[in-house]
């Protein structure tokens, strides 16, 4: 029987589901090389330390070795924290997407991105990847610091943007940039903005990944007292 701290039935390590995982990371790792190639051939060349500082471009890598990871291996195999590191990653796609549809997508700098490209890193892997959280239950219970945990990555992220961005002369964000207008302050109001989006995205995510591991639990109490329902009608038929 399945107790309330876990679940037990391991539908998600079906062979077919972990081929798909696989085939998801194999996918946006291929992608984001790919575009390595494509940048090169631009007329400014590839910046290996600027393509690889970009937001985007992390989360996808993440997610490409969640996604690889996930699939390679069946869940007991995992550590117990592996779940939290699936909801870090739909966080961080899905928030990357949201920012660029909100903030980014308008900008003349956006226009440089390959379609496809933009249609994989920006929409289609932050789909995969909240779906992902959101279908495939936890199987523990976990902490109440959950979501702030995740907010760890982003959060160094930024500071490694600020202090890189001078001693480059470069920036990849344009609210990140306090050289345009309205400086550190305009910096400080729009970037407080995407951190407390972060935050609630975590919460909510945090929530409903909570709300999944609890109706797990309870399909599996119902499918246990359904068979114990059966089996004592048997034996009722039998006895008569």
């Amino acid at each position: 029987m399945a107790s309330a701290a876990e679940v037990t039935t391991r539908w998600f390590d079906h062979r077919l589901i972990r081929a798909a995982r696989i085939v998801v990371g194999v996918g946006v790792f291929g992608t984001v090389i790919a575009n390595m190639f494509i940048v090169a051939g631009h007329p400014g060349g590839l910046d290996l330390g600027n393509y690889l500082s970009f937001f985007t471009n992390l989360s996808n890598l993440i997610a490409g070795v969640v996604f690889v990871v996930s699939g390679a291996f069946v869940r007991d195999r995992l550590p117990a924290w592996w779940d939290g590191v699936r909801g870090a990653m739909a966080l961080y796609l899905g928030l990357a997407g949201v920012v660029f549809a909100l903030l980014l997508q308008w900008l003349p700098s956006a226009g440089t991105i390959t379609p496809w490209v933009n249609a994989i890193v920006h929409l289609g892997m932050p789909i995969l990847a909240v779906l992902d959280w959101l279908l495939i239950p936890s199987i523990r219970a976990a902490p109440w610091w959950r979501p702030l945990a995740w907010l760890a990555f982003p959060l160094a992220y930024l500071v490694y943007t600020l202090i890189r961005g001078p001693i480059v002369d470069w920036y990849p964000y344009d609210f990140v940039d306090p050289r345009l207008w309205g400086g550190y302050e305009r910096l400080v109001r729009t970037t407080g903005v995407v951190v407390l989006g972060f935050l609630a995205g975590a919460i909510v995510l945090d929530m409903l990944g909570r709300v999944r591991f609890r109706l797990a639990i309870r399909a599996e109490r119902r499918s246990v007292a359904a068979g114990g329902s059966t089996v004592s009608v048997e034996r009722d038929s039998v006895r008569r």
